[in-house]
């Protein structure tokens, strides 16, 4: 009788202890990382994307100036179907201010911006949306974010080169109230590299860019994610 009593006060403590150590599931749940903040792959390695198996994340510099992407951007032109925002930006400006028409002569119309890494100039394709890009026409400046466009109308041409262009522009109120603003693009020490500089008001932003003609002469750091969003690279140089 003893003896089955105290083979039942064991089990009690051994079930009590086991009790205690297990991990809750429920206090586990709080703690999960939601699927798009997990990068699966952020080590940046050069690599073909033939070579690689393109169902899943993968994080890469493509070099090899031929690839789909390469294509891509090397031949981007703006389709105005594709972002309503720009027409709308486009319509409401001119119910204020009257269209005019520029004539570009050889001056490149579509460009593309750059990152820094490790001080070299490469190309950044993001994971969510796109490389951010440019695009002047006869008429307005449309600007290509990363996930949404909008566009500033041509008001005048203050200077225009084989090689530089200045605009004065003509945006919304919502952006400024005096409704201008100013775009150069000029070329910088570095070959084929120009600085892209939009401002208005005390807002001044500069950005790297080059004619998408000149695409294949750089990297492309791909952040390729066909299953669901994930963080994108930051290991850019600082400005």
């Amino acid at each position: 009788m003893r003896k089955t009593i105290y083979i039942t006060l064991l089990l009690g403590i051994l079930i009590s202890c086991k009790q205690k150590t297990e991990p809750k599931k429920a206090e586990n749940k709080s703690t999960e990382i939601p699927a798009w903040k997990i990068d699966l792959d952020t080590i940046l390695e050069k690599n073909n994307p033939k070579n690689l198996d393109l169902s899943k994340h993968q994080l890469y510099i493509d070099k090899t100036r031929n690839s789909e992407i390469y294509n891509k951007l090397s031949n981007w032109k703006l389709n105005r179907n594709d972002n309503d925002a720009i027409s709308y930006y486009e319509k409401e400006i001119s119910k204020k201010h009257k269209l005019i028409k520029i004539d570009l002569k050889d001056f490149p119309r579509h460009w593309i911006s750059l990152k820094k890494l490790n001080n070299e100039f490469v190309i950044y394709e993001p994971c969510d949306g796109q490389t951010p890009s440019y695009s002047i026409n006869e008429t307005s400046v449309v600007f290509v974010h990363q996930l949404e466009g909008d566009a500033d109308l041509i008001s005048k041409v203050k200077n225009l080169g084989e090689n530089q262009i200045s605009l004065e522009l003509r945006t919304i109120p919502q952006k400024t109230e005096s409704e201008k603003a100013e775009l150069t693009i000029k070329p910088t020490k570095f070959k084929n590299v120009y600085e892209l500089t939009y401002s208005f008001d005390d807002v001044i932003n500069k950005q790297f860019v080059i004619p998408n003609e000149k695409v294949s002469e750089f990297d492309i750091i791909v952040n390729h994610c066909p299953t669901g969003k994930r963080l994108e690279f930051n290991g850019f140089d600082k400005e």
